[in-house]
């Protein structure tokens, strides 16, 4: 019976539906519950850094809890996080004397996570190892084949190597602590402090940072102005500013140098995360590989004390031989008197047939290997006095087929040291250069008259160098009748 117009009819329905919307409000608005809500969001410069936007509805105060022990009471705040990892945020809004709790879990990930072990998320610091090996020289990396420090030496000799510190910082600074002194070592003396300097730690004054040629390597002191280059790809890093060195100052790719060079590259062979310290390890690579055994633990505290000096008191019986030889012909008794080849780099293979003449005596043949440093060494069981003897000599053999044109020469070098006492016995030794010798396929007789330093009482070895050394050339060579006259 009743027509209603369309538009009418909708108007009439929206009226009901604002009405019974309204009805269904607990309180009028002004007095609501408050609710709490918000978004996040991370800087795109910053991975650590986030900012939150509240939108909370009916709310007088704000409290965030950040997840990681820290608050803030402002409505909008931008929180920087001190490491990547999961976090939940929670938002507690209060108004009308009621309450609102709104949570987020969210996980901030290092957008580079090499160098985040490297640097952390601000700065990391690293040491060398004050427990196992510290550093270590060999023919590749992480082979300490000639000589590595902490496996052989007490770690507490070098303290001026073991309190340094260094520091990369996230922003590309680096940082060397290097606690106020120096390690100057035997290879560098003869041009950093001259030939009579001993080997050791040193102060860091305007002296021992002048070198015997009047260089200035004060760039070698705590400090300085570094910068560093991780690429992640190639697996290196490159420190860069004058001075700016790992372990010893004056080791380099190309050999050793006491002058700062602006910039080194370490190649780094093993990178690890550990429970309580990460493990960081590179090389100096050149034609032998100087390595480095780094380490940065989570909780500083954890870091060892350095060691204390080992003191080593093997003082052998001083005892005065009437004979020193060896022939090299055999291991008899008749061939060999004190003078018994031990353990060495070197081959040595007695009783062998002369190569000038095969129906002559028989010689020993001398091996150099590729060991740097490579020698043979005669052990005494006593601290020898060498009053009876006033010369040395050997009878050598340098074959053409050797390559002499390069690294590997035709020198001799003789050398008597204390070894049952010291364990770097280089450091102290008596040592006799031959300054090399031209004829090759024939014997060659080398003499060294012995002087006042043999005057100790506490050389217990001898050795005998052939080919030069600080190289990794191998060359086969003769020897017969060492002989101490």
């Amino acid at each position: 019976m009743f027509k209603f117009k369309p538009l009418l009819w909708i108007a009439a329905f929206s009226l009901f539906f604002v009405a019974s919307c309204g009805d269904d409000d607990p309180e009028p608005s002004g007095e609501a519950d408050p609710i709490a809500s918000f978004q996040f969001e991370i800087s795109a410069d910053n991975f650590l850094e986030v900012k939150f936007n509240n939108f909370s509805q009916d709310a007088s105060s704000y409290s965030w809890d950040f997840g990681d022990n820290n608050s803030s009471t402002d409505e909008s705040p931008t929180h920087v996080y001190a490491e990547a990892g999961e976090y939940t945020v929670t938002l507690t809004a209060t108004g009308n004397g009621k309450t609102s709790n709104r949570s987020e879990t969210f996980t901030l990930t290092d957008p580079n996570a090499e160098l985040a072990r490297l640097a952390g998320a601000t700065s990391k610091t690293w040491y060398l190892q004050r427990e196992g090996v510290a550093l270590g020289i060999g023919p590749a990396m992480n082979d300490n084949e000639y000589w590595a420090f902490g496996r052989n030496t007490p770690l507490g000799e070098r303290p001026c190597i073991l309190n340094d510190a260094f520091t990369f910082h996230r922003d590309g600074k680096w940082e060397h602590d290097t606690g106020g002194d120096v390690f100057i070592d035997s290879e560098g003396n003869g041009g950093w402090l001259g030939p009579d300097a001993d080997e050791g730690c040193y102060e860091e004054n305007a002296g021992n940072l002048t070198s015997a040629n009047g260089d200035d390597l004060s760039a070698f002191a705590n400090g300085g102005n570094y910068t560093f280059e991780f690429d992640d790809a190639a697996g290196t890093i490159t420190l860069s500013g004058a001075g700016a060195y790992i372990g010893l100052p004056n080791k380099t790719a190309d050999g050793d140098n006491f002058i700062p060079l602006s910039s080194k590259t370490y190649t780094i062979f093993n990178f690890a995360d550990g429970d309580v310290a990460d493990t960081l390890q590179m090389a100096l690579v050149g034609a032998n590989s100087w390595n480095f055994y780094l380490v940065s633990y989570h909780n500083p505290a954890d870091l060892p004390e350095i060691p204390d000096v080992v003191v080593i008191d093997n003082d052998l019986p001083n005892e005065t031989p009437a004979q020193l030889f060896n022939t090299f012909a055999s291991d008899g008794p008749a061939d060999v008197q004190e003078l018994v080849a031990t353990a060495s780099d070197v081959t040595l293979t007695v009783g062998v047939d002369d190569p000038a003449d095969a129906a002559a005596a028989k010689v020993g043949q001398y091996v150099r290997g590729t060991a740097q440093f490579a020698d043979l060494k005669f052990q005494l069981g006593y601290d020898c006095q060498f009053t009876n003897f006033t010369s040395m000599s050997l009878d050598v053999y340098f074959p053409s087929t050797n390559d002499y044109s390069g690294e590997l020469s035709q020198q001799v070098d003789i050398f008597i040291a204390d070894a049952s006492e010291d364990n770097e016995f280089w450091t102290t030794w008596e040592l006799y250069q031959d300054m090399g010798q031209t004829a090759t396929n024939q014997w060659v007789t080398v003499t060294f008259n012995l002087d006042n330093a043999l005057n100790r009482e506490d050389l217990d070895l001898i050795g005998l160098k052939i080919g030069g050394e600080n190289h990794n050339v191998d060359g086969t060579f003769y020897v017969r009748n060492f002989t101490f006259r």
